[in-house]
């Protein structure tokens, strides 16, 4: 009977470092989870912080001409997740999503040019100017708002 004792007792004091093994790995595990997507968040922050771009709009008919100049220190350079919305004069807001074809295209969609494209090919580094057309507007839209895909937004009234 003594030896079933000891047994069940070292059995049970097996079990509990186990369980702790267990719980400390979890609370390890999800530790590290936390600060991982805390560093992430940070980073996108400094991203946005550091997103800074000056924007003016022309008209000439039937071409729109947006001229971004990216006045801070971030590189913009997703531009399929760039958000570029047209409002008619007398309209809704009219979404148009990124081609990259390096000329204007009806529709909605847009395209761009960069210069000067040195530093890095195809992305807007800073003191680089990016000139975006939209082409198909019978008549001249009243305002453009760029949305970066860090999150800032840029507004300005049609020239």
């Amino acid at each position: 009977m003594a030896g079933a004792e000891i047994i069940g007792a070292a059995i049970s004091v097996l079990l509990l470092i186990l369980v702790g093994y267990f719980l400390i790995g979890s609370a390890l595990t999800t530790a590290e989870t936390v600060a991982s997507a805390q560093k992430d968040i940070t980073l996108q922050n400094e991203a946005r912080l550091q997103t800074v771009f000056s924007m003016s709009a022309v008209y000439s008919s039937p071409d729109l001409t947006i001229t971004i100049v990216n006045t801070g220190s971030e590189t913009i350079r997703d531009f399929n997740h760039m958000d570029v919305y047209v409002t008619p004069s007398g309209g809704s807001p009219v979404y148009h999503s990124f081609i990259a074809t390096g000329s204007g295209v009806a529709g909605s969609s847009w395209s761009c040019t960069i210069s000067p494209d040195n530093i890095h090919p195809g992305m807007l580094d800073p003191d680089e100017t990016m000139v975006i057309k939209i082409i198909g507007y019978s008549s001249k839209p009243t305002a453009v708002s760029v949305s970066t895909a860090t999150g800032v937004t840029r507004f300005d009234y049609v020239l």
